[in-house]
């Protein structure tokens, strides 16, 4: 039996967690045995997805490096596995080991998910505001990379790349199916529209003024768009921050900083809408696959003239520049996945800026758009279609340990 260790050290996003659980849970437990060293703030998500899961608890990188040394002494892994290498290398300071430091350390083969592809990237990230930063070729270094479906395109990887595609269903293997009384009432009279963000949207550095002004505006320029509908919707908005400024009346706001797994999964699912400003949203990923309409909003160009409703609705907001990721930018960045994928065709897309665009798309998906569903079908069935990616990540462990 093959044992894997994932490593989900984040103390910012739990996104990368799910999605490395979703990954786990689709092997066989006849031949795959895995568990979870995380951040404790993602423990409790990850033991509602049924992954065995010990928190890093120490004070610091040298306490962290010591919890982890007698998990591995115990487990004994084949491979570890980061949820993201470059959410393991930012967090360096207080969990101690790289990528290459993993590999040094433990003499065992190392691989990581990701969500990019970042070998056609060049590892160039465009920020929002306009910065351009070079990152290190971390993936470059791994033994196996994880890329998973949603986003990545619904094709077998080349030798050592593994496309995973993640569940469309609910709970499994393990995991906690949610109860009747955890779902949503059914027949209510306001369309459910469900928001999510994480903490790390609201953790930009303090130097980027364009970012924070950004950060400050989302919110509001939401409201207002969702307004401008003129319809009742009820929006359940789930994150660490709640709106700060009187609702239109139209609207119900209802906020929770956290829901357990199975009560996320069952008000995302039972949505009338998803709406994000984050083209890489874990949350997305499994709208799609779960057939729930999506609207993503973007920005594609910098302007310091903006729309009179945005100065009335988000005083102050000076200018825009371009994302695909609010508010980290990532345009740029996203455009090798984006060209020629077809799961960018499977949700909405509107310029966050273009009222008339985002209203009509807001509309569309509401009253039903069967082109969208029909797209997410075909999308679904091709990820289907993938060869095993238990076999995948099978061969491409061994190889590693042979190597």
């Amino acid at each position: 039996m093959m044992k894997l260790l994932f490593l989900a050290p984040s103390r910012l996003s739990k996104g990368d967690a799910s999605l490395a659980a979703d990954v786990a849970r689709a092997l066989p437990r006849k031949r795959f045995r895995v568990g979870f060293v995380a951040a404790a703030d993602a423990v409790p998500q990850l033991h509602d997805l049924g992954m065995p899961t010990l928190p890093l608890t120490g004070a610091t990188a040298a306490d962290n490096a010591g919890q982890l040394d007698r998990i591995v002494r115990g487990f004994d892994p084949d491979c570890l596995i980061a949820a993201d290498a470059f959410a393991l290398h930012q967090s360096r300071d207080w969990d101690g080991p790289t990528v290459d430091g993993l590999r040094q350390r433990y003499a065992r083969p190392v691989g990581s998910l990701d969500r990019i592809g970042w070998a056609q990237t060049g590892y160039t990230v465009d920020f929002y505001g306009g910065a351009r930063v070079r990152l290190p070729r971390l993936l470059d270094a791994c033994d196996v990379v994880i890329r998973t479906g949603p986003p990545h395109r619904p094709e077998p990887g080349p030798p050592g790349v593994v496309v995973a595609p993640l569940h469309s269903g609910g709970l499994h293997d393990g995991g906690l199916r949610p109860a009747a009384t955890d779902e949503p009432p059914s027949g209510a009279a306001r369309p459910v529209v469900f928001l999510v963000n994480s903490p790390w949207e609201h953790r930009i550095s303090r130097r980027s003024q364009p970012a924070l002004q950004l950060i400050d505006a989302l919110p509001r320029l939401l409201h207002s768009h969702l307004a401008a509908v003129g319809r009742p919707l009820r929006i359940v908005h789930v994150g660490p921050r709640r709106w700060r400024f009187a609702v239109a009346e139209h609207l119900e706001y209802q906020h929770f900083s956290r829901l357990p797994y199975p009560m996320f999964h069952a008000r995302l699912t039972t949505a009338a809408a998803f709406v994000t400003t984050n083209a890489l949203s874990a949350t997305l990923a499994r709208a799609v696959l779960a057939g729930v309409p999506s609207l993503v909003l973007h920005n594609d160009t910098a302007s310091d003239r903006l729309p009179d409703w945005v100065a009335a609705t988000a005083p102050l907001l000076r200018s825009a520049y371009p994302f695909r990721i609010a508010p980290l930018g990532w345009h740029e960045l996203l455009a090798p996945l984006a060209a020629g994928n077809p799961y960018f065709g499977c949700f909405a897309g509107a310029g966050l800026f273009d009222r008339p665009a985002v209203v009509q798309a807001l509309i569309g998906l509401l009253d039903g758009r069967p082109d969208l569903r029909q797209r997410q079908q075909e999308y679904r069935d091709r990820l289907a279609a993938l060869p095993s990616p238990a076999d995948a990540l099978h061969t491409a462990v061994r190889e590693a340990v042979a190597r």
